[in-house]
């Protein structure tokens, strides 16, 4: 009866822990943008603490006409403007420019980057990572290596944001049939969750010692 009860506890916690921790992921984000306006956006005129979720539905209402508004001619004009604003200052170039451009590349035309999975032999020759391809090196590198690198990022548990970008010529990244998401349960698992089709790999091959010669052999 105890071992069948502590199966029931284990298969029980593992159906509800996903479901639990996702389920509170997924609120505490839309409690973070439902607020994320104030409460006079979130409906305080109705009642002290504003409706919950009319937060959230305004930040989705405006940054759908946002982007509307960008997309016309005269959007274009006035980012354009804004834009070269924040360019001259000092602080707020770099803040702005740098996001801007991890945006683009993630949301925009160069979201094509982090689309593939490779193998890379780091952090020393013979040990290999799981990497994410994020695009052609600056041309001061090709020319300074004299070979053509690529950026790879390599994601690291417990938190695959993060990670060091190492640049690797061409020839020697491995190409997988990883899907990303498949390469990120591998690493935020610490290789425990393997993909479908990928299977645990077959064991070594124990090669036995050689017999030894006897006394008449020579």
């Amino acid at each position: 009866m105890f071992r069948r009860l502590r199966t029931y506890f284990f298969t029980g916690l593992l159906v509800l822990g996903p479901l639990a921790v996702t389920g509170y992921i997924v609120y505490r984000l839309f409690v973070w943008v439902d607020h994320l306006l104030g409460t006079t956006l979130r409906g305080g005129y109705i009642r002290p603490d504003g409706v919950p979720g009319l937060g959230f539905l305004t930040v989705i209402v405006l940054i759908t006409i946002t982007g509307a508004l960008a997309n016309n001619f005269l959007g274009r004009q006035l980012g354009t403007i804004v834009e070269a604003l924040l360019l001259r200052v000092p602080v707020l170039s770099v803040i702005y420019g740098t996001l801007k451009e991890v945006g683009e590349a993630l949301l925009g035309e160069r979201r094509a980057n982090f689309q593939q999975v490779v193998l890379v032999q780091y952090p020393r020759q013979g040990v290999y990572s799981i990497g994410l391809v994020a695009g052609a090196a600056p041309r001061s590198f090709d020319k300074a290596t004299g070979k053509s690198l690529r950026g790879i990022f390599i994601p690291t548990p417990p938190n695959p944001t993060t990670g060091p970008v190492v640049y690797f010529p061409e020839e020697e990244l491995i190409a997988t049939s990883l899907r990303v998401e498949q390469a990120i349960k591998m690493v935020v698992s610490i290789g425990v969750v393997l993909p479908v089709e990928a299977g645990p790999g077959e064991p070594a091959a124990v090669v036995p010692p050689p017999a030894p010669a006897s006394p008449g052999q020579g």
